[in-house]
């Protein structure tokens, strides 16, 4: 039995689209001027650590492009193709975050092997000092601005693409140091500083890949699991509870579980469990669009619930199995659905 009221956490809502848009492109501003700037200097001044910080510059000015077609393209209501709606618009962005992380690691790596292994000289030093130091502040406003506003909307791209910023404030830090050691006769301190800044691109990379690749693999803190069960056994009329599952699609999570009920209730009686469970979860869990509720028929007949399907679910999984059954007692089965 299908049911239920549309009830989306506000931060899959418009509020949440509204602000994630409106910190990418304050950060883009700041970085984009920050870019220019330190590409600019570092042509005149022939300073790869600087060309590394800018190029991390642009890389992020360029992933704010990706970022704001994929917020506007997850408002889209879902349709009879995409039943689900668009939300994993941000899930690819943040593919194309990472993909251009680590592009810029590479290349900053190729142009600092360079220099390191030939003649290196660096001009306009003050100049390209000021560069740098102004691009520290850039990328510290962008990348806090965005991890913050990205926590608070449960984006995970918006988060990788702070901390990118954040590398690119390491990356001034570094580019200060080598241009230090270049006013004091030391040539190779530029390009030493580049490889320091592309080793914290590569940190900041890898942290990014990680989270991206879970959200594209549906994977999710167990904690939220545990929640979602410790709801469903507090709900009066809940017998047991069965098979739990959760996926994010861009900040929306999705949620589908079965419980068992009472075998003497009413379909009614029984949707009403359902439903107060299915509030109760949207209330208490920041982040949920939808909560599909399954409903087994408690003991004698729980274990027989099954029958019908469990051999099919075998056969998916290499198995012979005659029923399945609840964690706690009842089976996991399809007599009705809320």
């Amino acid at each position: 039995m299908g049911a239920g009221h549309a009830h989306p956490a506000a931060l899959t809502g418009a509020e949440g689209t509204r602000a994630g848009l409106r910190a990418i492109w304050i950060a883009a501003i700041a970085l984009g001027v920050s870019a220019v700037a330190r590409l600019v200097v570092a042509f005149l001044s022939g300073s790869v650590g600087l060309l590394a910080a800018g190029l991390d510059d642009l890389g992020d000015v360029l992933t704010t492009i990706a970022l704001s077609i994929a917020f506007v393209a997850s408002r889209r209501a879902a349709d009879r193709r995409y039943t689900f709606g668009y939300q994993r618009f941000e899930d690819l962005s943040g593919v194309l975050v990472v993909l251009v992380i680590w592009s810029s690691a590479a290349y900053a790596t190729f142009e600092a092997v360079r220099k390191l292994g030939g003649d290196h000289a660096v001009d306009r030093i003050g100049l390209a000092i000021v560069a740098a130091a102004a691009g520290l502040i850039a990328n510290g406003f962008a990348g806090f601005y965005k991890i913050g506003v990205g926590k608070r909307i449960g984006s995970q791209p918006l988060i990788a693409d702070g901390k990118h910023a954040l590398t690119d404030g390491i990356a001034s830090i570094a580019a200060v140091a080598g241009l230090l050691g270049v006013r004091s006769g030391a040539e190779w301190a530029d390009p030493v500083a580049a490889l320091v800044v592309v080793l914290a691109i590569v940190w900041v990379a890898i942290q990014a890949t990680r989270n991206v690749l879970r959200h594209l693999l549906d994977a999710v803190d167990p904690a939220v699991i545990d929640t979602i069960e410790g709801i469903a056994r507090r709900m009066p009329g809940v017998e047991a509870v069965g098979r739990c599952q959760a996926r994010w699609a861009g900040r929306s999570l999705y949620v589908s579980l079965t419980i068992a009920v009472d075998e003497h209730m009413t379909i009614a009686d029984a949707h009403d469990v359902a439903e107060h469970l299915h509030h109760q979860i949207l209330h208490d869990m920041p982040g949920v669009a939808q909560v599909d509720v399954h409903l087994d028929p408690g003991e004698p007949h729980g274990p027989d619930a099954h029958d019908h399907t469990a051999a099919h679910a075998a056969q998916e999984r290499g198995e012979h199995v005659h029923s399945t059954h609840h964690e706690d007692e009842p089976a996991d089965g399809p007599t009705h659905e809320h």
